[in-house]
């Protein structure tokens, strides 16, 4: 069977990866006990969705989601503000929160994929660039690696012992005839 990539909406967030269906490390500062984090997500699509668009990505493999990118302006992810190299996020770029595949599909170029499709989704809505946190240490967890992130077109921004701000920058404004942006990186990427 073939990957495609769906836009999530209300409709089929049920085909989300278990494992990002029940996190909510970004959307909520208070993530502990007593929260049920598919509620949560939920209500986080449902809002998100209404006040400002389309906001993730998910590659499908006949009916089962195998990969996910979630995205969304910096404000709508509480837990940036725990992160000190957050504080230099750009008014001009969206927060790519989530990228993730579930075991199996790993290794793959699925989470490049979905990184791409992302970048020209949000170059169409005339955003400038996509940010987002990596981990020097590469640990289990919600904060993607930096390694992945520098090798999918990002760059470090603010520089942190641990947790660096990158950005990809997704525009040709501005740009020398020489210089690759993200949209024309990404041009050619329609799947694995």
């Amino acid at each position: 069977m073939s990957e495609r990539v769906l836009d999530v909406d209300l409709e089929n967030l049920h085909r989300v990866p278990r494992a990002c269906l029940e996190a909510v490390f970004w959307e909520r500062l208070d993530a502990g006990s007593g929260v049920d984090p598919r509620l949560e997500k939920l209500e986080w699509f449902a809002a998100t969705l209404l006040e400002w668009g389309p906001c993730a990505k998910l590659v499908v493999v006949g009916e089962e989601g195998v990969a996910f990118a979630q995205f969304a302006p910096g404000a709508l992810f509480p837990t940036l503000q725990r992160f000190p190299a957050a504080s230099a996020a750009s008014a001009d770029a969206v927060y790519l929160a989530y990228c993730f595949a579930v075991e199996g599909h790993r290794r793959r170029g699925l989470g490049r994929w979905l990184i791409g499709e992302v970048a020209r989704h949000l170059a169409e809505r005339g955003y400038r660039a996509v940010e987002a946190l990596g981990d020097r240490a590469g640990a289990p967890g919600w904060v993607l690696p930096l390694g992945f992130l520098s090798a999918s077109g990002f760059v470090v921004t603010r520089d942190d012992d641990r947790f660096p701000l990158l950005r990809l920058d997704l525009l040709d404004a501005g740009r020398s005839a020489g210089h690759e942006t993200a949209r024309g990186r990404f041009e050619g990427i329609s799947g694995p």
